[in-house]
């Protein structure tokens, strides 16, 4: 196995999520130690990739700021038809449960929304 550097990946919090979403899907099933190290290898090289065309696409516009624009381009570009569908809606989800959750309005200006969010995720 070889290491990753992402801080997701370091401890329970992402075995605890594997499993939550394994049983939703499969209840009787289960994941051996062996297989959850291949399930995080396998979720560190989708966010390289999906980081590496994200700056690629950054690139190309010749901008110095990742935007959120990017990172739902490299995700169409990596996932093939309904897998970056599924997942741009997941993510979207969580991120207005973020924001509901935090008290953000829709109306805030994005300075506003930032520092209230950071507030709320520390």
């Amino acid at each position: 196995m070889h290491k990753h550097f992402f801080p997701w990946q370091n401890g329970l919090l992402v075995t605890k999520a594997i499993t939550k979403v394994l049983h939703s899907i499969h209840p009787c099933t289960s994941l051996s130690y062996k297989g959850m190290d291949i399930v995080h290898d396998f979720l560190g090289d989708v966010y390289e990739n999906i980081a590496a065309i994200a700056g690629e696409i950054m690139r190309k516009v010749r901008r110095y700021n990742l935007q959120a624009r990017d990172i739902a381009g490299a995700v169409t570009l990596l996932l093939h038809r309904e897998l970056h569908i599924f997942a741009m809606t997941k993510g979207l989800q969580v991120l207005t449960l973020t924001a509901d959750s935090c008290g953000l309005d829709t109306h805030d200006s994005a300075k506003r929304k930032y520092k209230r969010a950071s507030k709320c995720l520390k």
